[in-house]
């Protein structure tokens, strides 16, 4: 496995695994905020009623939001650590890995 492919497999695995907690935690704030505009109280203290097109969302909407609220203290320590690891990892690579030389023009 060439220099460039093995970077380039690092920083696709190390990607997802920074973004997709991330984009986890942003998704369940903007369903939060759709469902509070669309009437339902959304608190950490309990469920509420919050019927949407004939489905009861109270439980659904009260674990969205507590994930919201408190979501970040998960999320960006976890997804702080990845991006620690992919630097480490990628200043290990480029030390370890042997450099291409380009081809020397006669």
């Amino acid at each position: 496995m060439g220099r460039r492919t093995a970077l380039r497999r690092v920083d696709r695995i190390a990607l997802w695994l920074v973004l997709a907690p991330l984009g986890c935690w942003v998704l369940a704030i903007a369903v939060t905020l759709g469902l509070t505009a669309l009437g339902c109280q959304i608190d950490e203290g309990s469920a509420h009623s919050c019927p949407l097109l004939g489905v009861e969302l109270a439980d659904f909407a009260y674990s969205t939001g507590v994930f919201a609220a408190w979501g970040g203290l998960l999320v960006l320590p976890l997804s702080g650590g990845f991006a620690l690891l992919w630097g480490i990892v990628r200043l290990m690579l480029a030390l370890a890995l042997p450099k291409t030389t380009p081809p020397e023009d006669h």
